[in-house]
């Protein structure tokens, strides 16, 4: 420090009205030559001697009470029992020479600390380290807050925070060897740091290690969740600070930034406590809330699986409710997502069997059978279509082959045989296909797009394959958007349900020809392309258009108002689901292709309504179709002989002869014009092919079974404007503002059901000091209800807080924020009034 700098350092001692007096003990003597050349702007330099020691104590206290002085002394500071001026000392200030003392005379650190401070001598030889320390921001200095700012500034977080600092070291030190503790002990703060740990995390391992001292923050924060007794080997691993652990790991392993580090070191020390091997001999009820490791997401996913085979029955609801608490709300629900989806379909297919198997018995007549499938047994395909769905994204598993093995089994011989079976002993009941009730496909422009189109330009999205199921799940998904009214209603295709005549009958006709060689004419027109369907369209509609959806999503705003601006019938075709399905390699594939399809027309709708202000919009398909997991078995396969038709297809032949084919149905196809009362189609029983090379056989359609031939018939209504489209409001609806526990329960309520107007939201809740620190661990409320019921939307909400000391006179906030936008929706002030908490808790 040169001369000039503890000038102006000594000069700003003595700023200010009073009295100062300053003593400056010059150890080694080093400014003895120097210190009358200071120039002190409200000061008398006075030094000591060695032997002045009364005169001075007299100057000071009786001769001059007034003035300033620097009192300098050529020596080292004596000891206060023989030191006659230490009570003088003690009542005035110090100045110092020394790195520390600059630095706390600089920053303003009281002087008090500069001994602690003298203790870290290496770390002060850095400059770099000085700022970083200074950076931290500290404003109320204590003996612990320095070595927390010490190690903030060696681990290199930004933060006075023991927390943050365990954080970095957890993520970025290495668990079995953490590079960070090398550092600490260069500094001479090993100690300090793990006196800290010991204080704040419970941990009091003898020989300390850092990998220990992980494994007792998860073992503890396990065992705040876990009922009952956890092995002996992990004993030593919980802490008696239970609260304050299991809001430290809650904040770690819920950090965004953090969380994907964390899963890979709870794997860790996951496998070195043998947790699978512990999870094994508990019955999962014990660790339905932990979920400290993904082992215990395992080990609870295998045996609901497990249970749902055995039981052959739904889960019961307390293992429901488990199932969606953890899907919505624990640390691992998106790793393991597709696992709770599939078990979660598993559970939904096996309850709407059981139904259906009873509801059979009540179906006595076609019109009933189609009922009864459009309103209840079409979920059944849905919840098959849903566990494949998240099945196929589940990386290979013995437990879950066995799952699904019995979902195959289920669906197949439990619903889909016997429903077949019934739906066709009823529709031998049944002379001709224009007598089942409903809406046909071959009226489909006469009765819903004439009518339309003669009161606004319409849109008709015909999506090959798009079947009855598929067609509810895409009305439901555009009713929840906020500008768009929908409504589906089951439409009957035509006989057999395949492409060629499916999309013949959608189109206007005075009649439809097909031929045992499966030719189709419109009028006498062909109508297997887009042009030629177009020209069939415009003689009965001149400004009508035909485009595919590929080309439409392809063209920006301009070009869209291009092509259809004048056209009031605007068709679009749509493939998806039949281009992969009608291919063997990529018939497995299918019920991906339908997720895709449901996203696609919603997509196109959105583009059409803000892109040409098109407002009404019909869809429907050609056809429906029927899907399986598993091949089919040989007895499963109807052999043809070389002379059974003219045009054979895996579900359907057509001829001119009437079949002697046993497990048939045959019709003819005068329904759909008198000119083709000569042609017959026979379709089998049940859900059976025939026999005939190339192609799939998991994926099919052109027969009579319920889900090729119901097809969804969808009305939707857009607005142009756009409406505005919120989260539901969650509040907090306890009275009380005062929390007496470490553990407290309080309530809350999503204030609206959720519309098409209101979204679901997810709320994440938790207590903050004035400071900003998280004293409590976080809680999430999936807010997602849609019933009307009050009671119904209700939300009870466990909270654990820190175990440490808090006032009354303090302010401490509850803080609930949006976890999508992560913006603070709401903000309540709580009292904290514990009146004793010791080191358990209590």
């Amino acid at each position: 420090m040169n001369l000039q700098t503890i000038q102006e350092q000594i000069n700003k001692k003595f700023q200010g009205d009073s009295r100062r007096l300053v003593f400056w003990y010059d150890d080694k003597g080093e400014f003895i030559n120097d210190i009358d050349r200071l120039v002190l702007d409200n000061a008398t330099i006075h030094r000591l001697t060695g032997d002045n020691t009364l005169y001075t104590k007299f100057l000071l206290e009786c001769e001059d009470q007034t003035n300033n002085y620097l009192i300098y002394a050529p020596f080292p500071k004596p000891a206060d029992k023989d030191n006659h001026l230490a009570d003088i000392v003690y009542y005035s200030r110090q100045f110092f020479t020394d790195r520390v003392s600059l630095l706390c005379s600089t920053y303003a650190i009281p002087e008090k600390y500069q001994e602690q401070l003298s203790q870290y001598g290496k770390f002060w030889k850095s400059n770099e380290r000085i700022d970083k320390f200074i950076d931290l921001g500290i404003e109320d200095y204590n003996p612990e807050i320095i070595e927390i700012g010490l190690l903030a500034v060696i681990v290199g977080v930004k933060t006075p925070s023991l927390d943050e600092i365990l954080k970095k070291m957890i993520t970025s030190g290495g668990v079995e060897l953490n590079k960070y503790l090398d550092e600490f002990e260069k500094m001479d703060l090993l100690s300090s740091f793990w006196v800290l740990c010991t204080k704040y995390y419970g941990y009091v391992e003898e020989n300390k290690t850092f990998e220990k001292l992980v494994a007792t923050l998860l073992v503890t924060h396990t065992a705040n969740a876990f009922t009952g007794e956890l092995p002996k080997s992990w004993q030593p691993f919980v802490s008696h600070k239970k609260n304050d652990v299991a809001i430290f790991v809650s904040n770690f392993m819920n950090n965004i930034y953090l969380q994907d580090r964390y899963d890979e070191i709870a794997t860790e020390i996951g496998r070195k406590l043998k947790v699978d091997d512990f999870l094994a001999s508990v019955p999962t009820e014990n660790y339905f809330e932990c979920d400290t490791f993904a082992a215990f997401d395992l080990h609870i996913i295998k045996a609901m699986a497990e249970d749902l085979v055995n039981r052959g029955a739904p889960l019961p609801e307390e293992h429901r409710e488990m199932i969606r608490n953890r899907r919505a709300r624990k640390h691992f629900s998106q790793t393991y997502q597709h696992h709770y989806k599939a078990l979660d379909k598993a559970d939904q297919l096996v309850g709407g069997i059981q139904a259906f198997s009873q509801e059979l018995l009540e179906a006595g007549n076609a019109d009933k059978f189609i009922q009864m499938y459009t309103t209840k047994w079409e979920s059944i395909d849905r919840y098959y279509r849903g566990f494949y769905t998240a099945y196929d994204k589940i990386p290979g598993d013995e437990a879950w082959h066995q799952l699904r093995g019995w979902v195959e089994n289920l669906y197949t011989n439990a619903y889909l045989l016997k429903l077949s079976i019934a739906w066709a002993d009823t529709l031998e009941k049944v002379s001709g296909w224009h007598q089942l009730a409903g809406e046909k496909q071959w009226h489909f422009y006469q009765r819903q797009v004439a009518p339309a189109v003669k009161k606004e330009v319409t849109v008709v999205i015909i999506s090959d394959a798009l079947r009855y199921e598929a067609g509810v799940e895409l009305d439901k998904r555009l009713s929840e958007r906020a500008n768009t009214k929908s409504e589906i209603s089951p439409m009957i295709s035509v006989l057999p349900s395949f492409t060629r005549l499916g999309m013949a009958a959608l189109l206007p006709h005075q009649s439809l020809t097909i031929n045992s060689a499966c030719d189709v004419l419109v009028d006498g027109m062909p109508c297997l392309s887009s042009e030629q369907r177009e020209k069939i369209l415009k003689t009965r509609h001149p400004l009508s258009l035909v485009a595919t959806y590929q080309a439409v999503m392809a063209m920006n705003r301009e070009s869209v108002r291009k092509l259809m601006t004048g056209q009031e019938l605007i068709t679009i075709y749509h493939n998806q689901i039949d281009a992969r399905g009608d291919h063997m390699a990529t018939e497995n594939e299918v019920f991906t292709a339908v997720d895709e399809t449901v996203s696609e027309l919603i997509n196109l709708i959105q583009k059409l309504t803000v892109d040409k202000s098109i407002t009404n919009y019909i869809i429907t398909a050609d056809h429906g179709f029927i899907y399986k997991r598993d091949k089919l078995d040989e007895s499963d396969k109807v052999t043809l002989s070389k002379q059974s038709g003219d045009f054979i297809n895996k579900r359907f032949i057509l001829s001119n002869q009437s079949s002697e084919l046993k497990g048939t149905l045959t019709y003819p196809l005068d329904y759909v014009g008198t000119q083709n009362s000569d042609v017959l189609v026979t379709v089998p029983r049940g859900v059976d092919v025939f026999k005939t090379p190339g192609g799939g056989q998991n994926f099919v359609h052109g027969g009579a079974s319920l889900q090729e031939i119901v097809i969804p018939l969808i009305k939707v209504k857009t607005e142009k404007r756009k409406q505005n489209v919120e989260n539901v409001e969650v509040v907090l609806t306890s009275v009380t503002r005062k929390i007496n526990n470490l553990i407290v329960y309080l309530d809350f309520l999503q204030k609206e059901a959720v519309t098409d107007r209101l979204r679901p939201a997810r709320i994440e809740v938790y207590f903050e000091s004035a400071s900003g620190d998280k004293i409590s661990d976080r809680e999430i409320i999936v807010a997602d209800r849609k019933d009307q019921d009050v009671d119904n939307r209700m939300f009870k909400e466990k909270f654990i807080f820190r175990n440490q000391k808090y006032s009354k006179d303090e302010k401490y906030d509850l803080v609930m924020k949006d976890v999508g936008s992560d913006m603070e929706v709401a903000r309540h002030e709580f009292i904290i009034d514990i009146a004793f908490a010791d080191d358990f808790g209590f």
